[in-house]
């Protein structure tokens, strides 16, 4: 699953659009530089990693000229509040016509990075295997070049637990990290991805 949120600020000038395939993980870290109306935040399931590529892609672009730079994290993605009916009003529209659901925002006291590990583990993991057939990879070979485990390479393509920097690895040897492109990878993971974890095997 993949989902898109409009989260506006408290004070009324302008809101964020963004995705993440765990929004309420993604949310709970920015609320350590923005101050956003809890209440109010709209949270999409969108089902597929495409599908929120796309209705993200949509808002952008019809909010374009309402842009506003932020200083933080994310900052890219905020525009101006005087768009946000508007904004809203095309997620209506595209829920209606999709059947995408919406889901609420749960703060989470804590960010849990592992869990949105597991969920870009299950939003890859059939690519990954379809990229390794397709280039008549067996998982023993594949875990030599990505310098890993055959268990390792075996978690990840049944859904399994591993870490993020495991799926860096096995991504780049694949030629796959652009599926990064279509996420919000939160910061916390991309500090994961430098301690060259391993799991316990």
């Amino acid at each position: 699953m993949s989902f898109v949120y409009i989260a506006p600020l408290s004070d009324g000038t302008a809101f964020k659009v963004g995705k993440a395939v765990a929004p309420s993980s993604r949310l709970s870290q920015l609320l350590r530089y923005y101050k956003f109306d809890t209440s109010r935040i709209l949270i999409v399931n969108c089902k597929t990693v495409g599908n929120a590529f796309e209705l993200e892609s949509i808002l952008h672009k019809s909010c374009s000229k309402k842009q506003k730079l932020m200083p933080y994290d994310g900052g890219t993605e905020f525009f101006t509040f005087d768009a946000y009916e508007k904004a809203i009003t095309i997620v209506q529209s595209v829920c209606s016509i999709n059947d995408y659901q919406t889901i609420p925002f749960v703060r989470q006291k804590k960010e849990n990075p592992a869990d949105e590990t597991g969920l870009i583990v299950d939003a890859f993991s059939n690519k990954i295997r379809a990229r390794r057939l397709e280039l008549n990879l067996t998982q023993a070979e594949l875990a030599k070049l990505a310098d890993l485990s055959k268990r390792t390479i075996e978690h990840i393509e049944n859904h399994g637990r591993t870490t993020f920097y495991n799926m860096v690895c096995v991504l780049r040897v694949l030629d796959l990290e652009y599926l990064f492109s279509e996420l919000e990878i939160t910061s916390p993971l991309r500090k994961r991805a430098s301690r060259f974890e391993s799991e316990d095997e």
